[in-house]
């Protein structure tokens, strides 16, 4: 089997995608912590910071579909991390909408909730389900 195309690889891919994703969306609290202290200079970070998030939201999605579907349907620990990543992706947007078009009320909430999806989807990256996953040939 080809090295690139082999379930180790996309198994690193995704915990290297879930670590950028979880680094993006913990920068975008800290300038966020930031722009409630009024300091202005944190917006274009911030603002900047969000587009980051949704690149490493879809690196991580692809990744898990690529684990995914290396891994046959046995597996639970693919599928879940997967639909993890999936909704982190979506909810991203609308996460970051609020932020710009929509009450900043909800804004706030639903990011705590995206970060607990995106650090649900690191440690599944690095959980024993897919651990035991084929190393390929």
């Amino acid at each position: 089997m080809d090295t690139v195309s082999s379930p180790a690889t996309a198994l690193w891919a995704l915990r290297v995608a879930a670590l950028l994703h979880l680094t993006v969306v913990l920068w975008e609290g800290a300038t966020a912590g930031q722009l409630v202290t009024f300091n202005e200079d944190a917006l274009p970070l911030h603002y900047y910071g969000a587009f980051g998030v949704h690149v490493a939201a879809a690196a991580q999605a692809a990744a898990a579909w690529w684990v995914w579907r290396g891994a046959g349907r046995g597996p639970e620990a693919p599928r879940t991390v997967l639909a993890v990543s999936l909704v982190a992706f979506a909810l991203g947007f609308g996460q970051a909408a609020m932020g710009s078009y929509g009450p900043l009320q909800a804004h706030v909430p639903v990011a705590l909730v995206l970060t607990g999806l995106v650090a649900w989807a690191a440690v599944l990256s690095w959980s024993r389900g897919l651990r035991s996953l084929p190393a390929g040939g």
